[in-house]
C-alpha cells in the first residue's frame, strides 16, 4: 500500500487570476473527464488497474457528491483546441474545501496546466470567502508533491 499524506494550504489574497484556457467546470465536461482521468493515471504510481469505465465512474461519483459536495464553480478545467487536457475537481469534505482530484493528460504534462487549474480553484475559493484547502497525495507521486509544495501546501502532522 502506498503512503499517502494529507496536505493543507491557507488561502489568502492576492492569488493569480484565471489564465486563458482555464474555466469553471460545466456539466457537459463530465463525459470527457473520465477519459482524461484514465489517461492521466495510466502507468503512474496512482494507477491500480482501473479501466476507462471505472475512471468515468470516479468522476461521476465526485460530481454526484459521493466524496463530499461537489463545488462546480471552484472546479477548473483547462481546454486546449476543443479538448479538456487538465482538471482540478473541488469538493467540500467535512465542511472544508478539498481537492477531490487533479489530473493532466500526459501529452500535456510539464506545461504548468495543473498549476493553472489549481491556482484558479484557489482564486475562486478565496473569492467565495474560503480560508483553506486540503488534499490527499500519494507520497511516491513526486511531481504532485512538488507542485503542491510550490503552491504553499504543507503536510499535516
Amino acid at each position: 500500500m502506498l503512503e499517502r499524506s494529507f496536505m493543507r494550504v491557507a488561502l489568502s489574497a492576492p492569488l493569480p487570476g484565471i489564465g486563458p484556457g482555464v474555466r469553471s467546470f460545466e456539466p457537459d465536461d463530465e463525459a470527457a473527464l473520465g477519459g482524461l482521468m484514465y489517461r492521466a493515471y495510466l502507468h503512474t504510481v496512482d494507477y491500480d488497474g482501473e479501466t476507462p469505465g471505472q475512471a468515468a465512474l470516479e468522476v461521476s461519483k465526485t460530481i454526484r457528491g459521493e466524496y463530499g459536495a461537489f463545488l462546480p464553480s471552484c472546479s477548473k478545467v483547462f481546454e486546449r483546441t476543443g479538448s479538456l487536457v487538465s482538471a482540478t475537481l473541488i469538493t467540500r469534505l467535512r465542511g472544508r474545501p478539498f481537492v477531490g482530484f487533479t489530473f493532466t493528460d500526459p501529452a500535456y504534462s510539464r506545461q504548468g496546466l495543473a498549476r493553472q487549474c489549481m491556482q484558479a480553484s484557489m482564486f475562486e475559493l478565496v473569492a467565495q470567502g474560503e480560508h483553506e484547502l486540503g488534499l490527499l497525495v500519494t507520497m511516491a507521486n513526486t511531481p504532485a508533491v512538488n507542485l503542491y509544495r510550490k503552491l504553499g501546501f504543507q503536510h499535516e502532522t
